[in-house]
């Protein structure tokens, strides 16, 4: 997933710039080239999570979190040992200094929500730096004890992260077939 020409590119992109993102990006692009109001959105791209991982060796030390783990039989109690220590792991491993202040110098001032596309398990930030820090909460979600049953043993795949203005709490539109907040488009065509 991450190529070597990453490295030029930004960490963080306003929606429209998100090119090479499919699913819901791709659709909150097409509603916005439509003329449909939406809450400012910016894309965290799939690569910058790659980018982590890789970068703090986190593949290799999440093998060894979790040897002993899965086999014939699933050791539930050393399972959610494992799964919280790959949680703090991730908590705790770097992201380059460059695409930190990359991101947060990219977000005016403000209330942030991120979220993966397609669903609205909603980690806020009160300013563009808890927005940072929202985005490692968010990453070390996906290896919560439910993740990581649902998953199995293998690295989840990077994904992009949507970064949005905090417009309030996302309520559906039936007659629009999506959701808004604060009368925007907030998310479409949720899994």
């Amino acid at each position: 997933m991450f190529q070597d020409e990453d490295l030029r590119y930004r960490a963080l992109l306003p929606l429209a710039e998100a090119e090479r993102e499919g699913g819901e990006v791709a659709c909150l692009r097409e509603l916005a080239a439509g003329g449909a109001e939406l809450a400012p959105t910016w894309v965290v791209p799939a690569w910058v999570e790659d980018e982590f991982y890789r970068l703090n060796n986190l593949p290799g030390q999440l093998d060894r979190l979790f040897a002993g783990v899965w086999g014939a039989r699933v050791d539930e109690e050393k399972l959610a040992a494992a799964a919280e220590r790959a949680r703090a792991l991730i908590g705790q491993s770097y992201l380059l200094a460059e695409r930190g202040e990359g991101f947060v110098s990219a977000l005016p001032a403000g209330r942030y929500t991120l979220r993966r596309p397609g669903s609205l398990e909603l980690f806020p930030g009160a300013n563009p730096q808890e927005a940072l820090w929202a985005l490692k909460r968010l990453w070390a979600a996906r290896w919560s004890l439910e993740a990581v049953m649902e998953r199995g043993p293998d690295l989840p795949e990077p994904e992009a992260v949507l970064v949005q203005a905090d417009a309030g709490e996302p309520v559906w539109d039936e007659a629009r077939g999506l959701y808004t907040a604060g009368g925007r488009v907030f998310a479409c065509a949720l899994r």
